[in-house]
C-alpha cells in the first residue's frame, strides 16, 4: 500500500521512462547514504544506470547537463530545521535542468524514548532545495522526510541498538514508497511535507542565525582527548577536506567550514573526539564579551572608526568582529588543550566523554568516502555503481 496521501499523490505522464539515476548526497555518519542506497537497489531491477557521488565531491567534477531520461535526486540531513550549506551550495552550482526530473530527500534525526519515536524536523529544507532546482529549470517530482537514527552526539548520547533498528526499520519502507511513486511518474508531496514547511518557516530565524553564526561555534567545541594518537584518520575521512591535523605531535584542528556532520567522532577508533560542554559555556563568554569589547576597540583606535548609524553597517561590522574573535578564542583554546591537566579538566566535564557513539550499523568508513562496495555491487572508487 503507498504510504502517500491520495489527495496528494497525483498521476503524471504515464510513458515517463527514465534511464539514468544520478543521486548526490550529503552524509556525515551514514544515513543518508543508507537511504541513497536503499533507493539504487529499488532502481536496479527497473534496469536504470545508477550514479551515486557526494555533493562535495560535485565541486571538483560538476554535474553534467541532463539528458532525456535523467532523474535527479538531492538527498541531505537537516541542519537546525534547514538544508545544510553544503547542499545549497551544490543546488545553486547544478546545471539547468532542461524540463528534466528530480526530487529530495531530507534525514532528520529521530528518537526514541521507551516505545515512543520522536520524529524529526526538516523544517523549511525540504522545500528551500526543491525551489532552487525549479528556479533552475528543474522538474521536482516529489519531497520526502526520513526519519532515521540522530547522529547528533555532540549534544546527546547516540541511541540502543535496538532503538536504532527500529528507527531504521520503519525509515525503509517510507522511502521506498516514496521513490516507487516518483519512478511510476506521480507526482509526490505529502500533507507532513507542508506541515514541516509551516513549521520550520516559523523557526527560520533559528536556521538563518545557525547558518550565519551558529555552524561556526559548533565547529569551535571540537577536541581531542588524550587517547588521540595522532594518527590522522579524521582528517583524512572528513567529508569537507576541513580538519586540519597540526602541531608536534599532530592533534586535529577544525577550521570555519566544519559543518558537524560527526563522522570524525563517530569513526574515531580511540573515541579521542570530543565536543566540549564546558568549554562551550567558557567560548560564548569569552568570544562574546570581553575580547568583541577589545577588538572593537582596537578597530577603534587603530582605524579611527566612528560607531556607524546605519543597522546593517553596524551588525555587519559586529558579525566580522564576531567570527574573528571566535577564531582568536579558539586558536588559544587548541594550544592550552595539549597541557594534560587542561585536557582532563575539559575532557571529564563534557557529556560527549561519556556518551555512546553512533554511525549507521552497515555503513563502513570506506563505503561513506567512496572506497569501499557493499555486497552485489560494483561501486568504484569514483561512485558510480554499475
Amino acid at each position: 500500500m503507498s504510504t502517500v496521501d491520495p489527495i496528494l499523490q497525483h498521476s503524471s505522464t504515464p510513458a515517463l521512462h527514465f534511464v539514468r539515476l544520478r543521486l548526490f548526497f550529503m552524509s556525515g555518519t551514514g544515513n543518508t547514504l543508507r537511504v541513497a542506497h536503499w533507493l539504487a537497489e529499488q532502481a536496479r531491477p527497473r534496469r536504470l544506470a545508477v550514479e551515486i557521488r557526494d555533493v562535495e565531491g560535485a565541486r571538483s567534477s560538476p554535474l553534467p547537463r541532463p539528458e532525456r531520461g535523467d532523474l535527479l535526486g538531492v538527498l541531505m540531513p537537516t541542519h537546525a530545521f534547514t538544508a545544510p550549506w553544503p547542499v545549497l551550495r551544490f543546488a545553486l552550482g547544478v546545471p539547468l535542468g532542461r524540463g528534466a526530473s528530480a526530487f529530495v530527500v531530507a534525514t532528520r534525526g529521530a528518537l526514541k524514548f521507551g516505545h515512543v519515536n520522536l520524529p524529526g524536523l526538516e523544517g523549511t529544507g525540504l522545500y528551500l532545495i526543491a525551489l532552487l532546482l525549479v528556479l533552475k529549470g528543474w522538474r521536482v517530482r516529489g519531497v520526502v522526510a526520513v526519519d532515521m537514527p540522530s547522529n547528533w552526539t555532540a549534544c546527546h548520547s547516540a541511541q540502543a541498538p535496538w532503538k536504532v533498528a527500529d528507527i531504521i526499520g520503519r525509515a525503509r519502507p517510507k522511502a521506498e514508497g516514496f521513490f516507487g511513486a516518483v519512478l511510476d511518474g506521480r507526482l509526490h508531496f505529502r500533507l507532513g511535507s507542508f506541515i514541516g514547511l509551516a513549521l520550520g518557516l516559523l523557526l527560520a530565524p533559528v536556521s538563518l542565525g545557525y547558518l550565519l553564526l551558529g555552524r561556526f561555534y559548533l565547529a569551535r567545541l571540537f577536541f581531542a582527548n588524550e587517547d588521540c594518537t595522532g594518527c590522522g584518520l579524521c582528517a583524512d575521512h572528513c567529508p569537507f577536506g576541513v580538519l586540519k591535523m597540526r602541531g608536534r605531535p599532530p592533534r586535529p584542528y577544525w577550521t570555519w567550514a566544519c559543518e558537524s556532520c560527526m563522522r570524525c567522532m563517530s569513526f574515531c577508533p580511540e573515541r579521542a573526539i570530543e565536543a566540549g560542554h564546558s568549554w562551550a559555556v567558557l567560548l560564548f563568554y569569552l568570544a562574546h564579551l570581553p575580547l568583541m569589547a577589545w577588538l572593537f576597540g582596537a578597530l577603534t583606535h587603530v582605524t579611527g572608526f566612528v560607531t556607524p548609524t546605519s543597522p546593517w553597517t553596524l551588525f555587519w561590522t559586529k558579525y566580522s568582529l564576531q567570527l574573528l574573535a571566535l577564531a582568536m578564542t579558539y586558536a588559544g583554546f587548541w594550544w592550552l588543550i595539549r597541557l594534560r591537566l587542561l585536557n582532563r579538566l575539559f575532557t571529564w566535564t563534557t557529556g560527549t566523554h561519556w556518551y555512546r557513539r553512533y554511525h549507521e550499523p552497515e555503513t563502513t568508513l570506506a563505503e561513506l568516502v567512496g572506497k569501499g562496495k557493499r555486497v552485489g555491487e560494483g561501486r568504484r572508487s569514483d561512485g558510480v555503481l554499475e
